[in-house]
């Protein structure tokens, strides 16, 4: 989002944007932000772009109303606020930090492990859920715990690459583009199993040091996370396993947190796309597009259909209802005063 445009008015004083502001302003980047932190909280991620659509809707009214600090209403100058504000913000800048958040994936490759971000996520991810649907005596020992998680990886990476095989092309496309179903697949098989085996010696460690009480091997959230729900087990399960019941998971929050980091990576990468592309998208798409594109198309488009557009008429609605209330209140104060004034000569009279 690019900040509102100064100009000099006609006294030489440089003019101020009634919304360059910083409140207006980081509603302005809100939804920006929000894209970028959308990997680690979707939810406030989606709130996050109320705010922006709040700031454009009082810029594209304000931009119509007033020509910099004169007032002259223009549907035209409206429409080309709302066309670049919806370029950039809703447009070029939401795309350039996903794009800057996918760049950070492939970077993955470039550690010891090879395979990507979105590759190691989809392991994490794995591994809990074998954790959830583990029972008995299946994390009793590392090498059934290591052919459980491998097996079934490759039953998934089968099934993934039969599917990609057999489904139209348009669903192909789709999981492609919109999924990570096959994220697996964009991998080198042996490099991931790998790194699935050391990642399941890492959760099966932790876990090992949770029965013995070993702290120094144990990370500290996840030991935490351990004691916490010990006692609800203890509640939940009474002569049951209960101790079973809490390291599974204290395991599943360890995957979580492996989970979170991941995503954090991602988050960043799209903080950095947003640092270093947000003032040369917006200056190109208003001296490259809107300049040579946009501002022409719409400054040949006659005023009387500009006058009869939707955009128009809203706008010239809610002007006549703010002028209607102001002259309302305008006739009830002199009313009051007339009221007063015969009053006061009455009495006057009656006093003589």
């Amino acid at each position: 989002m690019v900040n509102a445009i100064q100009n000099s008015d006609m006294q030489n004083k440089k003019y101020r944007d009634p919304l360059n502001r910083p409140v207006p302003v980081l509603m302005s980047y809100s939804n920006e932000i929000g894209t970028a932190i959308s990997e680690i909280a979707p939810k406030l991620g989606a709130a996050l772009w109320a705010p922006t659509f709040m700031y454009l809707g009082a810029d594209i009214y304000d931009k119509y109303k007033n020509d910099k600090d004169s007032y002259n209403p223009s549907g035209k100058r409206a429409l080309k606020r709302a066309i670049f504000q919806g370029l950039t913000s809703l447009i070029a800048m939401p795309a350039i930090i996903f794009a800057g958040q996918c760049a950070v994936s492939p970077l993955g490759k470039m550690d010891k492990s090879g395979i990507s971000g979105n590759a190691k996520e989809a392991i994490y991810k794995h591994t809990k859920s074998v954790i959830e649907q583990a029972h008995g005596t299946s994390l009793d020992s590392y090498e059934h715990f290591k052919d459980t998680i491998i097996t079934t990886l490759n039953n998934k990476i089968n099934s993934r690459n039969n599917e990609k095989h057999t489904i139209n092309i348009f669903k192909r496309i789709y999981n492609k583009l919109f999924t990570k179903r096959y994220i697996l697949l964009n991998n080198d098989k042996t490099k991931v199993e790998k790194f699935a085996q050391e990642n399941a010696k890492k959760t099966f460690n932790i876990m090992k040091a949770l029965k013995e009480g070993d702290k120094k091997n144990i990370p500290h959230k996840i030991y935490k996370k351990y004691n916490e729900i010990l006692p609800a087990m203890k509640e939940t399960y009474k002569e049951g396993d209960y101790s079973y019941q809490a390291t599974r998971n204290a395991l599943k929050e360890y995957q979580n947190s492996l989970i979170f980091r991941n995503k954090l990576l991602k988050t960043f990468g799209g903080f950095t796309a947003l640092f270093l592309f947000a003032n040369p998208v917006s200056s190109f798409i208003e001296k490259n597009v809107m300049k040579k594109y946009i501002n022409p198309g719409i400054d040949q488009i006659s005023t009387g259909f500009v006058n009869q557009s939707r955009m128009k008429n809203i706008f010239n609605t809610m002007n006549e209802k703010a002028n209607f209330v102001s002259e309302n209140v305008q006739t009830s104060n002199l009313l009051q005063r007339l009221k007063i004034q015969h009053e006061l000569k009455s009495k006057a009279a009656e006093s003589q």
